[in-house]
């Protein structure tokens, strides 16, 4: 029975980790590298903030961006910033419970094991649910401008902030796409070597 039900075999088994991990409440209990390549996903879609900008109409574009969007630095480009450093920082933390777990293997006592989880709850609800807001935060605002210049101005009419305007934080949209590409695809070969790590060094399904 416990070969065909995951969850069984997670609280018969002899690793505390993983009945504790079956035991307790939570809303992501996807294994450790299912997670890390999710936030590798949510990084790819933040990357993709570049190209959405460079499709806003013109008039929008020459007004706030001037000759290239690459280059400017837009208030939309520091929440997607914010985005990527959450989504990045909880995808190493989920990192370092794996190789807790590769390295120590079933050794943990409980209270170790308690820790452990969370944390691991702890970056999960960052990168997935914190991270996943913030991503949807940043598109809510690129998808404004796609209202063109009228859209912008009646948003600030009513109090909002303007997305596009340049912000004080000298970094522009290049930089910010091409770091979460880089960590992106970083994340998804780390959640395979991890994956084959645990199975090939301790017969652990991370």
């Amino acid at each position: 029975m416990s070969g065909d039900d995951p969850i069984a075999a997670a609280l018969l088994s002899n690793s505390t980790y993983e009945r504790l991990r079956q035991e307790r409440f939570g809303w992501f209990k996807q294994p450790l590298t299912r997670k890390i390549t999710l936030q590798g996903y949510l990084l790819h879609v933040l990357a993709g903030v570049l190209p959405v900008l460079a499709l806003l109409p013109r008039e929008l574009r020459a007004l706030y961006f001037g000759s290239s969007v690459a280059d400017a630095a837009p208030k939309v480009g520091v929440v997607a910033l914010i985005a990527v450093g959450v989504v990045g920082a909880a995808g190493v933390g989920l990192a370092a419970v794996a190789y807790l777990r590769i390295r120590h293997g079933d050794e943990f006592d409980e209270h170790t094991a308690h820790s452990v989880l969370n944390f691991e709850d702890l970056c999960s609800m960052a990168g997935l649910a914190t991270g996943g807001v913030a991503t949807v935060a940043t598109y809510s605002f690129v998808l404004l401008g796609f209202g063109g210049v009228d859209a912008v101005r009646a948003w600030m009419a009513l109090g909002g902030g303007n997305p596009f305007a340049a912000s004080s934080l000298p970094l522009n949209v290049g930089t910010v796409a091409v770091t979460a590409l880089v960590v992106g695809v970083w994340f998804h070969v780390m959640s395979a070597y991890l994956h084959v790590r645990g199975m090939v060094d301790e017969g652990i399904a991370l």
